[in-house]
């Protein structure tokens, strides 16, 4: 094997031990908490995404090595770059320290206060010292799971200066908590059989697939609320911009009421697609809409 193909297989395992393509959202998340307190593009918001990021795909790597032997035996993460032995535990582990060193370094040159580190402290350990363990024991384990998933953009909206507490740091976190479960939910649907395997507790233990659908739309209606629950905000201004979010909100509500009450079988990871395509719309419209009409 060639130089640059070692380099370009190294550079694809270091990628996904790290998630990436899944941190670039909670990178993106938390940039859209700091345009929310404070809608001015500059370095400083930035840095504050890529912080978040670092901090993020460091979590991520921790997580893999925590799962590299759950993730053995499960078809959707055996090909993970630590099952197949394509990287060694003590290159993760340089991995995961490296990208959290960077995380809390950036974060640090942007924050004012010690606040937003204690927050992203607060979100690492919840990750990967209650979520990852207690995932291999409960159910529940969704529940700090969400938790921290939903600090990101509220640790961006702290480094721009917004409250600790308040309307809009509430919408901030209820948004991505009642976005994360659907999403795991459909990942849950898709890879059924790793799900019934007993490897890890799993809903499908208590419910059948049709009764995990049928929250769905409940589910799903709860967070197209919040989401146009945003229109009300004082930094939302223009008409437009409302609009766009009540339309997004909508279109994805009536997708998922279509497809769910459709008799065809599901392409659950088009929902997925649609479910994170709508999130990324969602804070694009309200970010963009905050910058120039500001």
């Amino acid at each position: 094997m060639s130089v640059d193909r070692r380099l370009w297989v190294s550079l694809q395992s270091a990628v996904y031990l790290a998630k990436a393509p899944l941190c670039l959202l909670v990178g993106y998340s938390a940039l859209f908490g700091f345009f929310l307190a404070d809608p001015t593009v500059s370095s400083r918001a930035l840095l504050t995404g890529v912080g978040l990021f670092f901090l993020a795909t460091g979590a991520a790597t921790l997580n893999s090595i925590q799962e590299h032997h759950t993730d053995a035996h499960m078809e959707r993460t055996k090909k993970r770059p630590l099952p197949r032995k394509a990287v060694s535990l003590l290159r993760a582990g340089y991995q995961a320290f490296l990208l959290l060193g960077a995380g809390v370094i950036v974060l640090n040159a942007v924050s004012e206060t010690i606040f937003p580190l204690f927050m992203a402290a607060f979100a690492v350990v919840l990750y990967n010292g209650i979520y990852t363990p207690l995932k291999q024991q409960t159910v529940l384990a969704i529940v700090p799971g969400a938790v921290c998933g939903a600090l990101p953009p509220y640790i961006g909206w702290l480094v721009a200066g917004g409250g600790k507490t308040g309307f809009e740091p509430f919408l901030l976190i209820t948004l991505m908590i009642l976005w994360q479960v659907p999403h795991f939910w459909l990942v849950l649907l898709h890879h059924r059989e790793d799900y019934t395997s007993g490897v890890i507790p799993s809903l499908y233990s208590f419910f059948q697939e049709d009764t995990i659908r049928r929250f769905f739309i409940t589910w799903i209606g709860g967070l197209v609320s919040v989401m146009i629950l945003f229109t009300i905000l004082p930094c939302i201004s223009g008409s437009v911009v409302r609009i766009l979010i009540i339309l997004n909100s909508f279109s994805l509500l009536g997708c998922f009421f279509l497809r769910f009450r459709s008799k065809r079988r599901n392409n659950y990871m088009l929902l997925f697609a649609v479910l994170n395509g709508a999130l990324f719309l969602h804070m694009t419209i309200i970010a963009v809409g905050s910058i120039y009409l500001s």
